[in-house]
């Protein structure tokens, strides 16, 4: 189970509308999480050499041409998709989490993401440069070598420059700083041309901030929490009326007829004062 900590308004427009909102990274509260990941993954590939026998001569020569020209002429700035990220957590009822996002929660099946055409990305937390380029090497061996294999059987050299820009920053974002362990984190990244039409704007504050709806099957909604709040119990009395609407709702559209979406509260003691 995966776990999207947020506020009431935004949790009952996710389960009414069975959609999350991924935002353009850029406008994220740390973009230098984005810039050291991808940074990092520049290095370990410049040092790649780990190549096997399922990696042609002519396929080797094509990866090692990508990447000189996009670390010499910085061919992701110019032409990179738009990277969109909604994040998710391994743990449940975590006070660092409520403090941050809101003291609401939606629990979610995790195994149904990752059949579907999103990335799922686990953050590696970073204690230092030798750990972070191991596990650069680690991303390069299992993710990107094989993404970009695939491609290149399909069209040769023609667009292994393009993916392989998209693939570095889609993985940057695997990385987030050793403060931020006990988030235990899991992000969704989706990557987007900038002409995609999927790309929608809202205003916060004195920004337009660019982000993606993701539909999502609305039986995988299995848990709503609420955080430690005061009235605590006064609060679930509503969110049970909500979960049997949305319940409801979900059945007679033929999705699951044996769903039901619960209700649970936080059994942290906090109080804001």
């Amino acid at each position: 189970m995966i776990y999207h900590y947020t506020d009431l308004n935004a949790a009952k427009s996710i389960a009414e509308r069975s959609e999350i909102w991924l935002t353009d990274f850029r406008y994220l509260n740390d973009k230098e999480e984005f810039t050291k990941g991808y940074n990092v993954l520049c290095e370990a590939l410049e040092n790649y050499n780990n190549f096997s026998e399922v990696h042609p001569e002519t396929f080797q020569g094509s990866v090692k041409r990508a990447i000189k020209f996009i670390i010499e002429d910085n061919f992701s700035s110019m032409y990179g998709n738009n990277i969109f990220v909604s994040s998710f957590s391994k743990t449940p009822d975590l006070l660092s989490q409520w403090r941050s996002y809101g003291m609401y929660c939606l629990e979610f099946d995790g195994e149904y993401f990752k059949e579907e055409n999103i990335y799922l990305l686990e953050c590696h937390y970073v204690q230092n440069e030798v750990e972070a380029l191991e596990y650069a090497d680690t991303i390069i061996e299992q993710f990107i070598m094989p993404a970009l294999l695939d491609s290149w059987k399909k069209s040769e050299e023609l667009f292994i420059d393009l993916e392989l820009s998209s693939l570095l920053e889609i993985h940057a974002l695997s990385f987030k700083h050793s403060a931020f362990y006990d988030e235990d984190e899991v992000r969704f990244v989706m990557s987007c041309s900038p002409d995609d039409e999927r790309i929608e704007l809202r205003i916060k504050g004195q920004f337009l901030i660019p982000y993606v709806s993701y539909k999502f099957n609305p039986s995988i909604l299995k848990t709503l929490i609420v955080g430690p709040i005061d009235n605590q119990e006064i609060a679930v009395v509503s969110l049970d009326m909500f979960a049997n609407k949305i319940a409801r709702r979900v059945r007679e559209k033929g999705y699951n007829n044996e769903y039901y979406l619960l209700t649970e509260t936080s059994n942290i003691p906090y109080r804001s004062l």
